[in-house]
């Protein structure tokens, strides 16, 4: 029995996680009537957002409310950032680089799930980690230096690289709420993608 409700918990998050990409996708299609005008401030408005609720709830942004907001408008805005990717790095190379971010994403998924114990206390680590890269991703609007958003790259993929293992561990544990749990992995995926192809295009340059 306890097998058996374990499994349905885990459907639920891969349910949830489908439903989050389900969102995003149907965002960046509209993306695509989004004023250029609008992009920046959404953009800045939604990381002083997320920043804000993360020292507040001292938490991941996995509420809810703000896990909507946040899939929404990263959907808008990555419309533009994906055609911008494909037309600069080509189709073949875009997809082969998606494929990459996807690959690692399982790799440090099993590793988390079938290899590690108890990964719990990395978690307070990435939580300081993850604060400071929004931080520096703030910074960086005002800082036109292509070194410094390489590093913010840098680390964004090797962030969300261990928070996906520690995610997994936590599903090995079972300390997880479906919802809560399909949203980050939702998030760790997106953001792997997205940085891997900001390093794709730095290099390309």
């Amino acid at each position: 029995m306890h097998e058996k409700s374990d499994n349905r918990r885990y459907a639920k998050v891969w349910l949830y996680f489908t439903y989050y990409w389900i969102i995003f996708g149907v965002s960046t299609y509209f993306g695509q009537f989004l004023p250029n005008e609008w992009r920046q401030p959404l953009s800045l408005g939604l990381l002083v957002l997320i920043l804000l609720t993360m020292i507040v709830q001292r938490a991941r942004f996995s509420g809810l409310i703000m896990s909507h907001i946040y899939t929404i408008i990263s959907g808008l805005l990555a419309y533009a950032t994906f055609m911008y990717t494909l037309q600069d790095l080509g189709p073949s190379v875009f997809i082969k680089n998606v494929i990459l971010a996807v690959s690692a994403f399982i790799i440090f998924g099993c590793i988390g799930f079938f290899m590690i114990k108890d990964a719990s206390s990395m978690g307070r680590y990435l939580f300081v980690t993850f604060i400071a890269l929004i931080v520096m991703s703030l910074v960086g609007w005002f800082i036109h230096n292509p070194i410094f958003h390489t590093v913010i790259a840098i680390i964004g993929v090797f962030l969300f690289l261990l928070y996906t293992l520690y995610d997994f561990n936590r599903l090995r544990r079972g300390q997880f709420s479906p919802r809560e749990m399909g949203f980050n992995l939702f998030l760790n995926l997106f953001r792997i993608i997205r940085y891997v192809l900001k390093l794709a295009r730095m290099a390309k340059r």
